[in-house]
């Protein structure tokens, strides 16, 4: 479905909706008249409120992944490619916190089809950047830690800023970047002379 005006106003009244009640105590009349719709009118655009779940969903894995696997190509170097990676997801969360809430926390509502599919996306991002961290091992860039644990932390402490982070708050996004690449890929990054000094 296009990405137009209108449909967009259906996603973000659907996400914040969600982010803020939850899927299941969130009614279609809700969302209808958050998106300034009729319910008869959201039903022009969606088949039903899992199918909202599961667009909101599937747009934020696949916008992370998109970038995942366009973006940081160019970067050869595995710390420079990550550090990007991580990069675009915190700037994803920052323009879009309710998707990224809705992705973490309410994707277990999406019945076993969708659900799969989403896992899928997210089984992809996660292999991705495992295989980054196994090349950065390869390289002696970053440390003999195991790829799959490094991955999950990278994307456990990204994927639950909505939990604290406040944008507006005393440090913004930049800053927040700088600090999760100095302990999230500085821990990664294997000891050279000068940094055991």
């Amino acid at each position: 479905m296009p990405r137009e005006p209108r449909w967009n106003a259906v996603i973000d009244s659907a996400a914040r909706l969600f982010a803020r009640n939850g899927f299941a105590a969130t009614s279609v009349r809700e969302i209808a008249e958050g998106a300034r719709l009729t319910k008869a009118g959201l039903y022009y655009h969606i088949r039903g409120k899992e199918d909202l779940l599961y667009r909101i969903c599937e747009h934020s894995i696949a916008a992370v992944l998109a970038f995942a696997h366009a973006g940081p190509a160019a970067e050869s170097e595995p710390r420079a490619r990550l550090a990007a990676l991580m990069r675009h997801h915190v700037d994803f969360f920052v323009a879009h916190p309710d998707n990224l809430k809705v992705l973490t926390c309410e994707m277990g509502a999406l019945s076993p089809g969708p659900r799969a599919k989403i896992a899928d996306l997210e089984r992809e991002y996660l292999d991705l950047i495992r295989g980054i961290i196994r090349r950065g091992r390869a390289t002696g860039t970053f440390r003999d830690i195991d790829p799959t644990v490094a991955a999950f932390t990278v994307l456990s402490v990204i994927n639950n800023l909505f939990d604290w982070y406040d944008p507006k708050g005393p440090m913004g996004p930049e800053a927040l970047v700088g600090h999760l690449e100095a302990m999230l890929l500085g821990g990664l990054c294997a000891q050279t002379p000068e940094n055991t000094k």
